[in-house]
């Protein structure tokens, strides 16, 4: 068994208790006790390599947009610039926000921007003398950042320049902010790609007098660094018990929920993955959104063993280019990024046309057979001929890929594993857990499941009747599942009702399906909430028909919604144009046609529809269940920046219904004529 069933630990309705089979009691031990806090965390990595490189930036050259080698501040560096700043906070704070609202008789740090070094050096900084961070972020809408900051009463905000004037034209709907401390200097003598546009607009005194014309303070971090430079001010270090962050939930059915994270929950879920993986020396590659916790935790996990951060150039589509010049041993992300980077990778390799296409899908073959019947993952003369080049798109020097947030694709995994020679894992967490729960241990090449219980962390099922999802199934226990351990939230900010709600005793209750493997693995197969019953009497899960029209050469993503007024769903579909338009024009006999017209046409997406149905059937869908109308839709959904997908790329199902309330209402009065036809 990969896990430990403790014996005689089922109740009526609940499975049985599970554990990590190497950590049994529950707990991590003595292993790396002397560290209680994030703070105390960091303070062990400059201790490991206090002249090691620690914080790795890209030079970038403005004259002709292109990106040079890392520059690195050393542990010791990132030290006192940590000790400075931090300094240089406890003035401001006391000079221009001295009754900034806070938690437990500690105030918040905004920090809003990109993934770049001075977003950790903002939070170290705030950590040292008992502040929390709060990540802001605008990528699924500018007023997701704006919720934050009037539900987080943040009073200062460290920000990157670019995010500057936005803040400045929306600031009534921000009406506590009363500081803003630009990550880059105001006189614009060291600009970054994403903030070269900004500084010849916002630079200098114009930019100061705008800000100070609406009440508010504005500094630059070189300008905080001198103030605590000049005038040190002592540490208050945190105890485990504090706040070390506010986090939002990702809002999938609603409104975002801030989750309040003491350092002791980060601590513990941090801990519990490098208990797993054992990582030491490792250069990480940060590109995941740092207002989610995810990347933080990875970062946190790898600090364990000593760690090399560098981050990205912030162009998602140059990823790539980042991990060829830092060569890093782990990343980790959603699987839909590593969908994208498949998707690219598969078309220079396994999907090429003539002698390369053949050689590459037969190495495939064989090392995937190889790897499934235990030999590892190397192979001499399919490494050196075909698999080589991609391991060296990614640096040449992968140890581990983590994925984790929603269900990833085998065919993904199993090319992953093969091409880079690595581990590829799947993990399951949430950000109420602090993105911990389970994970894959190394040397697991299996797919279809998240790994089992991490150190530390408890799992165990409810029966779900509704759904039909009992523990008593045989031969593997089903249900909802739930977690225990120090990385559960202490609550929601603000919240007590959803706080009660988010219990079951000591458990947290995370809403999703689960099923205990015969071999102790877990797989997630659903979410609890998003069963609904049609007018037919079927019970259906959106979720799970979106994932088997996802996986469709044709479909890049898609939307399922069902009312329990009509006897089917309807869908809202996103095609991968490479694929699409070729294969449209065709259908509608339109070789020149665009995709625009394409997704317009009714011939097209009544044969698309086709396509998905008979492709979900092959996957086990019954034909009741799935989507009877469909929209084609020539925008991915993330693109349309109106709030449809979270942080995490998943999809608010409430803001879907609301953006396409018109497309849906034509769809369902499709469906109703069909059920007619069919009566």
């Amino acid at each position: 068994m990969n896990s430990y069933k403790i014996p005689s630990s089922e109740v009526p309705g609940y499975s049985a208790i599970y554990r990590n089979v190497n950590y049994k009691d529950g707990s991590h031990g003595d292993t790396y006790a002397h560290i209680t806090t994030l703070y105390e965390l960091f303070q062990h990595q400059v201790s490991l390599a206090p002249k090691g490189e620690f914080l790795g930036t890209r030079q970038f050259n403005p004259a002709d947009g292109t990106f040079g080698k890392y520059e690195w501040l050393t542990a010791t560096e990132t030290a006192e610039m940590v000790e400075e700043f931090g300094s240089g906070l406890d003035h401001v704070f006391a000079k221009h926000a001295p009754n900034a609202p806070g938690l437990n008789g500690q105030q918040p740090l905004g920090l809003f921007s990109i993934n770049r070094a001075e977003w950790l050096v903002g939070e170290l900084s705030a950590f040292r003398t008992r502040r929390y961070s709060v990540g802001l972020c605008d990528t699924v809408g500018v007023e997701y950042s704006e919720h934050i900051v009037r539900q987080g009463e943040v009073s200062v905000v460290l920000a990157a320049l670019d995010k500057i004037p936005r803040m400045l034209d929306r600031i009534a709907h921000t009406p506590g902010l009363r500081v803003i401390i630009s990550m880059d200097r105001l006189d614009c003598s060291r600009p970054r790609s994403e903030t070269q546009a900004f500084c010849a607009k916002t630079a200098g005194a114009e930019l100061r007098a705008r800000t100070a014309a609406l009440g508010l303070v504005l500094l630059d971090m070189h300008e905080v660094i001198e103030m605590g430079r000049a005038a040190p001010t002592p540490a208050q270090p945190p105890v485990a018990s504090d706040l070390c962050s506010l986090f939002f939930s990702s809002g999938t059915t609603g409104a975002q929920k801030g989750v309040l994270a003491p350092h002791s929950t980060l601590v513990h879920a941090s801990r519990a993955a490098h208990l797993t993986l054992k990582f030491k020396n490792t250069t990480y590659l940060s590109f995941s959104l740092l207002a989610h916790c995810l990347d933080r935790c990875a970062m946190y996990m790898c600090m364990y063993g000593g760690a090399r951060i560098g981050f990205y150039n912030g162009d998602n589509t140059r990823i790539l280019e980042d991990m060829q010049v830092l060569k890093p041993n782990v990343i980790v992300s959603l699987p839909v990024v590593f969908n994208r980077l498949y998707d690219g990778l598969a078309k220079a390799t396994i999907q090429s046309a003539g002698i390369k296409g053949a050689l590459c899908r037969m190495g495939l073959r064989s090392k995937v057979r190889r790897m499934q019947a235990g030999r590892g993952l190397q192979h001499g003369l399919w490494d050196r001929v075909v698999f080589s080049k991609v391991a060296a798109k990614f640096g040449g020097q992968m140890r581990a890929i983590i994925a984790g947030g929603s269900p990833s694709r085998a065919d993904v995994m199993d090319f992953l594993r093969v091409a880079l020679s690595c581990d590829i894992l799947q993990g399951y967490g949430q950000c109420e857990s602090m993105t911990a729960g389970t994970l894959q241990r190394p040397g697991d090449f299996t797919n279809g499941h998240v790994g089992v219980p991490s150190p530390g962390i408890d799992i165990r099922l409810r029966s779900v009747a509704e759904t039909g999802h009992l523990v008593t199934d045989a031969p593997c226990p089903r249900g909802e599942l739930q977690m225990r351990g120090h990385n559960v939230l202490a609550g929601y900010l603000n919240d007590p009702e959803k706080t009660r709600a988010l219990k079951d005793g000591d458990w947290l209750i995370t809403g999703d399906i689960a099923q205990i493997n015969a071999n102790g693995t877990i797989s997630i197969l659903d979410r609890t909430g998003h069963f609904i019953r049609t007018s037919a009497c079927y019970s259906m899960s959106p979720d799970r028909i979106q994932d088997a029209y996802n996986s469709h050469r044709l479909i890049q993503a898609s939307f399922v919604h069902a009312q329990s007024t009509h006897a089917a769903p309807i869908a809202v579909a996103v095609p991968d144009a490479d694929a699409f338009v070729p294969w449209a024009r065709g259908v509608a006999g339109q070789p020149a046609a665009t995709l625009d017209a394409l997704c317009a046409s009714p011939a097209v997406a009544k044969a698309l529809l086709a396509e998905l149905r008979a492709h979900a059937a092959a996957a086990g869908l019954l034909a009741e269940e799935q989507a009877a109308a469909i929209h084609v839709e020539p925008v991915l959904f993330s693109a349309k920046n109106c709030g449809l997908t979270t942080l995490t790329h998943k999809l608010r199902r409430r803001a879907f219904a609301e953006h396409y309330a018109e497309q849906i209402k034509a769809l369902f009065a499709e469906v109703d004529e069909l059920d007619k036809e069919k009566k």
